[in-house]
């Protein structure tokens, strides 16, 4: 009896078992089903995190900046990665000087991301002493001051700069240097100005930290004793012709460097002049090489030349003119009628062409090709004009058409009936043929003997 109940609660147990494990089973299914597994490469590259680096110490080289790692994960996890979600470390505690192959861990924020495979596994990473110099910054000018003048020392501010990195490249640098450029400066500069570390034979090294990392220059540039810089003033001889006025001068350069006995420089206010340039009558621009008016004993000292360019505009003005408005493009037939049937046309430009101007040389053109019949409002035009003038404006800015299609003519049909009776008597000849039998006596038969 123990027996019995004892195999009977064993087969319940069991029976209760693999129904929970066909349920997990089940459920699994559904799961994935609903929920799929992925496994596939993170698409972007992940930077590796250099952990537990001795202070002293630095990094000088490494084989590879970054990873890719191959994940599996529910797609609701994929859909959910980052690279935020990804920590990918080199851990260098108890690492010294020299190259080592460091394992790559890789942590991952979600719990159901596993990681399958990091590509690199290691990283080759050299390590160096960690060195700090400080050095005198010089600074370098590299371009020569304008003709006549002449620089100073560069003066910096901090004067020196603290280099550190991996030791052997510390060890190369033999001096920090700020280049200077002047770039045509005739009065003293003052910037800020990168600082640079360089080896011996003056090439950068690269791949150690300078601070500052740049200082401000101050280069004091001053004029030669001789020398004197004036600005050129033009002068022109005549009037443009009526109509026209000088809208512009330009000279260029417009500055020069003279050089001279002090004394005769002295005298010399802060421009020299042009001597006269003729512009009597003219109606265009006007460009001429000039010559400047200078003392004896006093040249220039560039050679290249001074180019005067003087610019004739011709005066403007305004005029409004009456014009008849013209319909173009109106079907053959059709008529038209315009309301207003004149505009008023705003113009501008030079006087004098405004003056000759003629009736032919404005028409004013309403565009009603296309157009059905009935009621319009036309924007009225100028197609054509003088080249130098413009229109500033129409008045009124639309003109009404009334269009009107020709008249269709009308074909009246008329039809008369007149009863008409004719009588025509007819003759008929009929000939008849009469027969009339003629009676012949047969002769008798002769008998014979």
């Amino acid at each position: 009896m123990k027996t019995q109940t004892l195999r009977s609660l064993i087969n319940q147990i069991f029976s209760l078992g693999m129904s929970l494990l066909f349920a997990i089973i089940i459920w699994s299914f559904a799961t994935n089903e609903q929920n799929p597994s992925r496994e596939a490469f993170f698409p972007d590259a992940l930077q590796i995190e250099i952990a537990n680096r001795a202070e002293d110490l630095v990094v000088y080289q490494k084989t590879a900046e970054t990873v890719r790692v191959k994940v599996r994960a529910p797609q609701a996890s994929w859909d959910q990665l980052r690279p935020a979600s990804f920590r990918v470390a080199a851990d260098l505690r108890s690492r010294e000087t020299g190259l080592h192959q460091v394992p790559l861990t890789v942590q991952v924020t979600d719990p159901r991301v596993v990681v399958v495979e990091v590509d690199p596994a290691e990283v080759g990473i050299r390590l160096e002493r960690l060195k700090t110099r400080e050095y005198k910054i010089h600074g370098d000018v590299l371009d020569a001051a304008p003709l006549g003048y002449t620089f100073q020392l560069p003066v910096m501010n901090p004067i020196t700069a603290t280099v550190s990195g991996p030791a052997i490249l510390v060890d190369q640098v033999t001096e920090v240097v700020a280049d200077i450029f002047l770039r045509g400066a005739k009065t003293p500069i003052e910037r800020d100005t990168a600082i640079i570390a360089r080896d011996s034979q003056g090439k950068a090294v690269l791949g150690v930290t300078i601070a500052p990392t740049a200082v401000l220059v101050k280069v004091q540039v001053e004029q030669r004793v001789g020398y004197k810089d004036v600005s050129i003033k033009t002068v022109l001889k005549g009037n443009v012709a009526p109509g026209y006025w000088i809208s512009n001068i330009v000279v260029n350069p417009t500055a020069a460097t003279i050089v001279g006995n002090a004394d005769a420089l002295a005298k010399i206010p802060g421009f020299v002049e042009t001597l006269p340039i003729e512009v009597e009558g003219v109606t265009a621009d006007v460009s001429k090489r000039a010559v400047l008016g200078l003392p004896e004993g006093v040249s220039v000292l560039n050679s290249e030349g001074v180019t005067v360019q003087v610019s004739v505009t011709p005066i403007l003005g305004g005029q409004t003119v009456r014009r008849p408005v013209a319909l173009q493009g109106l079907r053959a037939g059709f008529k038209a009628t315009t309301a207003p049937d004149s505009v008023e046309v705003i113009l501008s430009g030079p006087i004098i062409a405004l003056q000759n101007l003629t009736p032919d040389d404005v028409q004013v053109i309403l565009d009603v090709a296309g157009l059905a019949p009935g009621t319009h409002s036309i924007k009225p035009r100028v197609p054509s004009l003088p080249t130098s003038l413009r229109v500033q404006s129409i008045v009124p800015d639309s003109v009404q058409v009334v269009i009107i299609e020709p008249a269709t003519p009308t074909i009246t049909a008329t039809l008369t009936l007149t009863p008409t009776l004719t009588l025509t008597p007819t003759l008929t000849i009929t000939p008849t043929r009469t027969l009339t039998p003629t009676m012949t006596p047969k002769p008798e038969p002769v008998p014979t003997r």
